[in-house]
């Protein structure tokens, strides 16, 4: 057993439990390393699941998009005509007496 030069106080037990500490901290740390990488392990699979989700959300968002476009376009035709067929049929009417039918 050795003491410490100044105090004459044995440095054993005080080795004991900063040896103890330092292991119970040890193994705290290699708990913690398990756990992440269980963690990382079971994230994995998951944030690639989360990722090809995403992927499919954005290609149905898109084709979504696509086809609202296409009824859009197909709506802007229709009112397209059926503004002609409007300014043809006051056209038509602009000569003519309003008793005349």
């Amino acid at each position: 057993m050795t003491t410490a030069p100044d105090l004459g106080e044995p440095r054993v037990a005080e080795d004991r439990i900063t040896q103890n500490e330092i292991d119970s901290l040890t193994r705290r740390v290699e708990a913690v390393e398990d756990r992440v990488e269980s963690l990382q392990v079971q994230t994995g699979g998951n944030f690639a699941a989360v990722i090809e989700g995403q992927a499919a959300l954005r290609r149905e968002v898109r084709d979504g998009f696509t086809k609202v476009n296409a009824r859009f376009d197909a709506l802007e035709e229709k009112m397209d005509r059926n503004q002609a067929q409007i300014v043809e049929l006051l056209s038509a009417l602009v000569g003519k007496s309003p008793d005349a039918s």
